[in-house]
């Protein structure tokens, strides 16, 4: 924390009294100036030191901007030049940089030979390190190593001063060992007397109620201590591994990954590396640990659920401004053999309360920053007219309903089958958000400002630690990462990325620096994102500093943190149909469709609840030859009370349909044809004629025989015909021959629809005599109300919803409505004739069988059309039953007409 309140040196009360520290004398050179250093205790004659021997070094640090705001230290004291007098001889090398220094150094030379004895005695390391500060170049001097005294062991020799701990250790070199520890004694290190796991000679803080202490769950994160090299007591240097088993701890996982703070928050065994090292001893339960700033790295993507992560922590050095002692740290995980996080000038502090309470905060001012002179800056996809987000929005778009958080202009979300969303519940860390504007804040690039309601309930206090509650700072890291989120979303840039997720920049180094803290009497932390860059894709990125600011305390600051939207599939790990609806297209196709596993898309099959395929039984013809002759064999087993039969079992139209036309689909994509250019390509159905011979049963398995008989490209454009016979054993259901096509999105935007004749215009705008609204509950209702019925027509009309089941489904990322969906659209509105004029009730009519039919799609209905209109024309009319011929139009054009569709009325006998 900076600044720190300056405060008296204190002699260690465990060690005895020391003499009082001696100035340097004057030097007779022309006098330089020289940063105050902190006082040491004095060691020359101590009876501690007497049977120990020494090695010290003295090692220029660096603090960075963690130094920013602390105040001078204490002059340099003569009891230290000895220390400095025996460092190693790379001191020497050191004195040309620090030129400042070296009168003192002079001093130190001077002084070898008188305490060089003494020295030889000392047994654990005495180490200085010499810091330079960041913007005020304050000068630190590391506090020596002090030993502890020394353990006997029952037969009264001396010993190691090693605990001797459950978990066992493995013997290394001279001076200390591997010791490892389990998840119960991580249990013990967060809650119970901290000697049981480290041994006798940390009894005496076990009365303590504050200590350095691991976090207790739920925020203890890591599971297992693999190695810790460092000497007990010893306030050294050392190191420690640890491993977290990601999803073991299911609480923190989104969307099957752990989040990029959490993931921080993993590397929290420095806090056991300087307990083992003894820092409680000097703190005596009146300083806390609290984290001051590093410089961390994302390296790949988040880790998923299954996965163990290893955490490499190193302590480089210790340091003190006055009585407050301060500790540096770096590790890196990894993830399996891959890198995952680094985490680089670490720097801790150890504070009293009042110290604490002192705190400037952060200097960071949005004005004094320097920032990108020409940025990139895209125009939001959509633009809300909210700009205040209560905790009800924000829980709304942590569930994924994006367009019940931001209202109009965002109903394309409503067809996703998991739009990009934060964590909910008590992981959603921001309760309202109080300003969001694009183009706005002190920067005039964007701006977001949320609060956290802060009380002593808040569920991060009781783990977060034992008898010292304090909100992690990697949470608060976590709250900024989901303003960025929330920032990103509002500006529309998640609407065209179904299915995606968000993550950390990747190799980009992010500097922290922490300088508040959020307690139980805290009252408000509020969040404030400073966009710097925007981008809107193919991989929606944003770049922006991110202040946090508790009670009006700035508390925490990120400079240039970065933030995007990857491409994720909502069944990544599935096989086979289900991962060709849903999934990585490489596992359902294999190597030739990786290139797909990106940001760009494949087509794709319907998902569920409209995917109409069990299994593909047999394929010939080799995968990624584009010719004709390909066959499959699919099977579709149709459920016993599948949501969509009717009154009587039967399987209606347009399932089987989709059941006759999903393995020409499929069979498509696995000869190729997505991969014929580089251009993303879209699949759909164009025309066709069938006949249907039986009706499909609930409980029967349907097979689909689908034969590839000719391909064309053009124009960047690839055209495929089939023929298709379904059958259940040797019973044939259906026959038809069909046409598709691959093209690219502009050329389905400029689509003109079907031609229009005059019989058309007059059915289309014909005067209404009808009012019935349809209500009847079936996802398979494809109409809402008659509002004209003649003796030879009908017509019928329907509001597009773009929340509806079938956007979603069909397809993944590209959402249409099925060509099936608008032919049972039209055999509906014939059924409504049947009843207006023959008296047919619901569920009298069924398929008319042996009556070939044909359709022809030349136009899309999607999400963002307003209205469907269905006209049919009634060309033979009999007794017991219908046939019309029928056109479906979307906001005044029509794009679907479909001819010989037969009705008749089911024999109740």
């Amino acid at each position: 924390l900076a600044p720190v309140p300056r405060v008296e040196a204190r002699r260690p009360r465990r060690f005895g009294a020391h003499p009082p520290p001696v100035r340097l004398p004057p030097r007779e050179e022309a006098p330089q100036t020289m940063a105050p250093a902190p006082r040491l205790p004095a060691i020359l004659g101590s009876a501690l030191f007497e049977s120990k021997r020494v090695e010290s070094a003295v090692v220029e640090r660096r603090i960075g901007e963690s130094a920013a705001g602390l105040p001078s230290v204490a002059a340099l004291p003569r009891a230290a030049a000895p220390l400095l007098r025996a460092a190693h001889p790379a001191l020497e090398g050191i004195r040309a940089e620090l030129a400042r220094l070296a009168a003192a150094q002079q001093a130190f030379t001077e002084a070898q030979t008188s305490a060089h004895a003494q020295f030889l005695a000392l047994q654990a390391k005495a180490t200085g390190v010499l810091l330079r500060a960041g913007r005020q170049d304050t000068s630190l001097l590391a506090i020596p190593a002090v030993p502890f005294p020394q353990q006997r062991e029952p037969d009264g020799s001396a010993g190691e001063g090693q605990a001797q701990h459950r978990s066992g250790a493995a013997v290394a070199g001279e001076g200390e060992r591997t010791v490892r520890f389990t998840r119960e004694d991580l249990l013990v290190h967060a809650d119970g007397d901290i000697s049981q796991i480290f041994g006798p000679p940390f009894a005496a803080q076990d009365g303590f109620a504050r200590q350095v202490r691991m976090p207790r769950p739920p925020l203890l994160l890591a599971d297992r201590v693999t190695a810790l090299h460092a000497g007990p007591m010893s306030m050294g240097k050392g190191s420690i591994t640890t491993q977290t088993d990601v999803g073991a701890e299911p609480w923190y996982l989104h969307q099957g990954r752990m989040p990029g703070g959490v993931m921080v928050e993993a590397g929290q065994a420095d806090l056991m590396l300087i307990s083992w090292l003894g820092v409680d001893a000097l703190n005596r339960g009146e300083r806390v640990y609290r984290l001051l700033g590093c410089e961390l790295t994302y390296h790949g993507e988040l880790p998923r659920a299954g996965e163990t992560i290893t955490f490499d922590i190193h302590l480089d050095g210790h340091a003190a401004q006055g009585e407050v002692r301060l500790m540096f740290f770096h590790y890196d995980c990894v993830n399996g053999s891959r890198k995952q996080l680094t985490v680089r000038n670490g720097q801790a502090g150890f504070f009293t309360d009042a110290e604490l309470a002192g705190s400037a905060g952060c200097l960071w001012t949005p004005e004094g920053q320097e920032i990108v002179a020409n940025p990139r800056l895209d125009p939001p996809r959509a633009m809300s007219a909210r700009t205040r987000f209560d905790r009800a929005a924000l829980e709304a778009f942590a569930n994924g309903d994006t367009h019940e958080c931001f209202g109009a202009g965002f109903e394309l979300a409503r067809t996703h089958t998991r739009s990009p969303r934060v964590q909910s519940g008590d992981m959603l860390l921001l309760d309202r958000v109080t300003e969001c504007v694009p183009r706005g804040g002190p920067w005039g690039r964007g701006y977001l400002k949320a609060e956290l309601d802060i009380d002593p309930s808040r569920w991060f206090f009781d783990g977060h630690f034992k008898n010292d509650p304090c909100m992690p700072g990697t949470l608060m890291l976590e709250g900024c990462l989901q303003a960025l989120a929330f920032h990103l979303a509002a500006c529309g840039y998640t609407l065209e990325h179904d299915g995606a997720r968000f993550e950390p920049v990747p190799e980009l180094a992010y500097k922290l620096q922490c300088r508040g803290q959020v307690i139980p009497s805290s009252r408000l932390l509020v969040t404030e994102v400073f966009v710097e860059e925007i981008v809107a894709g193919p991989v929606p990125t944003i770049w922006a500093d991110l202040l946090c600011t508790v009670d009006g305390l700035k508390a925490f600051h990120a400079r240039r943190l970065a933030l995007r939207l990857v491409p994720d599939f909502p069944d990544a790990d599935s096989e086979g149909l289900l991962a060709s609806a849903l999934g990585r297209p490489s596992r359902a196709f294999g190597a030739l469709y990786e290139r797909f596993d990106g940001t760009l898309r494949a087509p794709r099959l319907p998902a569920p609840p409209y995917l109409c395929m069990s299994r593909i039984v047999r394929v010939d013809g080799a995968q990624g030859e584009m010719r004709s002759g390909a066959r499959v064999v699919a099977e579709y087993d149709v459920p016993r009370d599948a949501w969509y039969l009717d009154d009587a079992g039967v399987v209606p139209f347009a399932v089987l349909q989709e059941a006759a036309l999903q393995p020409c689909g499929w069979l498509s994509s696995w000869a190729g044809c997505a991969l014929s250019g580089e251009e993303e390509l879209r699949f759909r159905n164009l025309d066709g004629r069938g006949t249907q011979h039986s009706e499909l049963h609930g409980g029967e398995t349907l097979v689909t025989e689908a034969a590839l008989t000719s391909v064309s490209a053009s124009g960047g454009m690839i055209i495929v015909a089939f023929d298709v016979r379904c059958s259940v054993g040797a019973r044939e259901v259906y026959t038809l021959k069909t046409v598709f096509g691959f093209f690219p999105r502009a050329a389905l935007a400029a689509q003109a629809g079907l031609p229009r004749n005059a019989l058309h215009e007059a059915l289309l705008h014909r005067e209404p005599n009808a009012g019935c609204v349809l209500d009847e509950p079936s996802m398979l209702r494809m109409i809402d109300r008659v509002d004209g019925v003649w003796p030879e027509a009908i017509r019928t009309r329907k509001r597009v919803d773009a929340g509806e089941w079938f956007f979603k489904a069909h397809f993944f990322q590209d959402p249409v409505q099925p060509g099936s969906l608008g032919v049972q659209a039209m055999i509906q509105t014939l059924e409504q004739w049947l009843r207006a004029a023959r008296g047919a009730s619901p569920g009298a009519v069924a398929p008319l069988l042996g009556r070939e039919h044909t359709w022809k799609y030349r136009g899309q209905v999607l999400p963002h059309h307003g209205e469907v209109v269905v006209t049919v024309q009634v060309t033979e009319a009999a007794s017991d039953h219908a046939v019309a011929d029928a056109s479906l139009w979307v906001d005044g054009e029509r794009i679907y007409e479909a001819g010989g569709i037969g009705l008749r009325l089911r024999d109740r006998g």
